[in-house]
């Protein structure tokens, strides 16, 4: 079956989106000055991956795609100065046994052409991708994101509590009792969000990270994600990730096997070919690889290097992610991307202002990490 065009998909907006985007930047912004009390660190934390694990310099190459696959950035054969960053999904920064296993892979190329999608920094020439470690979101409109953002705040602890899990859930399904009719329940959210509890706590280079949320392909329409190549996958030594004897396992764990061996990742697309099947506005809905199987289009190189100092995790904290810094050909389509395009932006630059930290763009992975 060949893949949708891109030109057929219909982006709907609801008239009440606006109003609703600009409320749901406005409680990021405030949660993200709240966070420096909060959190008790001395800084402003992440909303969400709050807790960064490390950062590590790579190369993306590109390979020579045929047809459908060679759209875009993808489109010829290219070699990519990159980082990639590790981080904990959650807006806090605790030790890693207060934390759920949700963990993001956020990777940044630097040297790609082509104006950015974000108007303050049309010519930085960076190109990130923003991934995590399941297949499906548990948001889908702005006002879905501002009432769960507030539910998200109160994770993992509300889930692990007898006396708050059902109400929490009740909560999150109907939308703070926003939703009265229960054809309209947020059930697959609801579903998304529990299979993140599903998620073994394992070695960061051993999952698989999803873009969860569609872009445009080119002519085409996909999602995106990586896979440890099978060799990278067979050499880790540090398989057990024990955050009950170590709060900070998943980090030592990355330092460890940073320092000992390469690593390496199939970078995958996987074409929409059925627009009723494979759902653009529903990120909760996983996309039927009998459908259309993910094919491989790049691979990312991470080299044996020293990431454990304290200089590491400053260069990860500062290092921004969003999936719009991106390029036309790899738009982000959905309402939920709209909504993460200026919500991304604002936190960030919220965070970088708390902590007077400069928020630039870095021309390639040296400037970072030397």
């Amino acid at each position: 079956m060949d893949p949708v065009r891109y030109e057929d998909y219909r982006p709907t907006e609801r008239p009440s989106y606006q109003k609703e985007m600009e409320e749901v930047v406005a409680q990021v912004a405030r949660r993200t000055r709240a966070s420096v009390e909060r959190e008790t660190v001395g800084r402003a934390v992440r909303t969400a991956h709050g807790k960064t694990y490390g950062l590590l310099r790579a190369t993306v190459t590109v390979g020579d795609n045929p047809g459908f696959y060679g759209q875009g950035i993808f489109a010829r054969p290219t070699v990519y100065d990159a980082v990639v960053r590790y981080s904990n999904g959650l807006g806090h920064f605790r030790p890693d046994h207060q934390l759920g296993a949700a963990c993001g892979m956020g990777i940044k190329l630097f040297g790609v052409a082509g104006p950015s999608l974000l108007d303050d920094e049309r010519d930085s020439g960076t190109f990130d991708l923003n991934l995590i470690n399941n297949d499906v979101f548990f948001a889908n409109t702005a006002y879905d994101y501002m009432v769960i953002e507030d539910l998200f705040a109160e994770l993992p602890e509300a889930l692990v509590d007898p006396g708050r899990r059902k109400t929490w859930m009740a909560e999150f399904l109907t939308r703070r009792q926003t939703l009265t009719d229960p054809d309209s329940w947020l059930w697959d959210e609801l579903l998304a969000m529990l299979s993140f509890t599903g998620v073994p706590r394992r070695n960061l280079l051993s999952y698989s990270y999803n873009s969860m949320g569609a872009f445009r392909y080119g002519d085409h329409i996909a999602k995106i994600r990586t896979v440890p190549t099978a060799a990278s996958l067979a050499s880790l030594t540090h398989q057990i990730v024990d955050v009950r004897a170590d709060n900070e396992a998943f980090r030592r764990t990355l330092v460890a096997e940073a320092a000992e061996r390469d690593h390496s990742f199939e970078l995958q697309v996987q074409l929409n070919t059925d627009l009723a099947r494979m759902p653009v506005d529903n990120t909760s809905v996983r996309w039927p690889e009998d459908l259309s199987p993910w094919g491989t289009v790049a691979r990312v190189d991470i080299p044996r290097q020293d990431i454990g100092g304290d200089d590491n995790l400053a260069a990860a904290d500062a290092t921004s992610i969003t999936p719009w810094r991106s390029r036309q050909e790899h738009r982000p389509i959905g309402e939920i991307q709209r909504v993460r395009q200026e919500v991304y932006r604002r936190s960030s630059i919220e965070r970088h202002r708390i902590n007077g930290q400069e928020r630039r763009e870095p021309a390639g992975s040296a400037e970072l990490l030397g």
